[in-house]
Parts: structure tokens; sequence; C-alpha cells
């Protein structure tokens, strides 16, 4: 996507904290902020934010100004609005829509904000920290809060951090246990293929059927791993196959739910 620049284009990117996608101007800071807005917290305005402000963008008066409001601990509205209004991207009206959505997101209730914090965790790629959090909302007093649905995102999306901290068998459960709660059936196909990985051919091919899965449905998925199997010059599937399903994982942790 073309985004208009009228300032100073940086020879450095500016990393986000979460998603790593990398921003070069004030202006295309200002569209992530506003297109990602669900995902910002307090803990996304930095003191490296201040330092790639200064010296890459040419914002020396953005940056000390943010600076001090980072020290002072502002509220989040007011360090959106702080950076939005510091180029003319934005109208006023747009800001203004954006002040409503961050004013519904501070009044969300607590375990809602702590798991938009815990999947903020794992887009980082921080998936021990994310694993912890995850933990805390299903074992803790607000796994109550949750519907059945939302309980069960929440064990998927802690399947996709088990996956890269713990072992397929952790992941596997994780995966089970959420499709039966959310009916996804991203969440069932993350199973069935992690039983295609530890060889498990008898259990998928049950668990399929359990699941009322027809056969072009279950061939589909054994095609796939098939596939994958087939690029490998040796007998052993383990390291390139994991590799390519943990490049699938990073996807769906793009898009925790």
């Amino acid at each position: 996507m073309f985004i208009r620049c009228f300032g100073k284009v940086a020879e450095e990117p500016y990393t986000m904290p979460y998603t790593r996608a990398r921003v070069y101007s004030l202006e295309e800071l200002c569209y992530y902020i506003k297109n990602n807005i669900y995902t910002i917290t307090e803990e996304f305005f930095t003191k490296s934010l201040v330092i790639w402000l200064r010296e890459q963008a040419d914002q020396p008066k953005l940056a000390d100004k943010l600076d001090v409001m980072i020290t002072n601990k502002n509220k989040l509205k007011d360090l959106v609005v702080t950076i939005l209004c510091a180029c003319d991207y934005y109208r006023e009206k747009e800001i203004r829509e954006l002040i409503r959505v961050i004013d519904e997101i501070v009044s969300l209730p607590l375990h809602e904000k702590r798991k938009i914090r815990a999947d903020n965790y794992m887009r980082a790629g921080l998936y021990a920290k994310s694993v912890v959090a995850y933990k805390k909302l299903l074992n803790g007093p607000y796994a109550s809060s949750f519907t059945p649905e939302a309980y069960g995102n929440i064990l998927h999306n802690q399947g996709i951090a088990h996956f890269f901290t713990a072992s397929f068998e952790s992941a596997g459960r994780d995966f089970k246990e959420a499709y039966a709660r959310n009916h996804r059936a991203e969440s069932l196909n993350h199973y069935l293929y992690l039983l295609l990985m530890q060889g498990k051919t008898e259990d998928f091919e049950r668990e399929c059927i359990t699941h009322g899965m027809n056969n072009a449905q279950l061939e589909a998925i054994r095609s796939r791993f098939n596939e994958a199997k087939a690029r490998i010059h040796t007998h052993s599937v383990d390291e390139d196959e994991i590799n390519k399903y943990k490049e699938d994982l990073r996807k769906a942790a793009g898009s925790a739910v």
C-alpha cells in the first residue's frame, strides 16, 4: 500500500515490538497505529521509539514530548493522539473516531485486556511469556468470564505457543480441546496435522471419522503432509516438516483469535 509521506523518510526503519512490521516515516507510524489500534497498549510506546523519532524520523520536538509522557506514564489515549497530531496524515474527524475506539478498549473488562496482552506476547514471538499469560487466564479467576468459544480461542492460541515451547503432545491437547469449545476448523486441522507429524496415522484416521470428516477432507490433510515429506531428500520428516509447520503457526499467531 502506498502511503503519502511529507516528512523525512528514515534510513533505518522502526520495527514494531509485536508484529515486527517496519515503518520508515511518521506517516507510516500513524497509519500503523490507527490500523492496529486493538493491539496497541502503553507498552508500545518505548524509549526506542523516542530515539527513532529523534534520530531517524527527524522529529526532535515530538520525541522530547513523547519521552516526557512515557516517563510520566500518560494514558494510552494521550500517547496515541500526540503521535497522530504530529502530522497531517489523518483529519480531525478520523482522530476523534479513533479516540472513541480507544475509549471502548480502555473500558473493556480486565480479562479481555489481559487476553489482548497475552496475544501480543505471542505475536512478538515471546511464546514462553504468552504461555504463562494464557494459563493464568484459563486456570485463574477470570476463566468463568469467557464464553465457551472465547475460552476455546484462548486454548487455540496457547496451542500455538506450546508448539514453540513445549511439545507436540501439549500443543495437540490444546488444539483438540479448543475445537471442542470453539468449533473452529483451524483448531481441528492443527490437531490432526500434529497427529500426522507424530506418525500417529491410526489416531489421525480415527479422529477424522470421529469429527465427521469425509474422505476428501481427510485426504486433503494427508496430501498436504505427504507433499511436505516429498520435498525432503532424506527419509526423515522431522526437521524440515517441523519448520514448515512452524511457519504455518507463525502465520496463525499473526492473527490470534
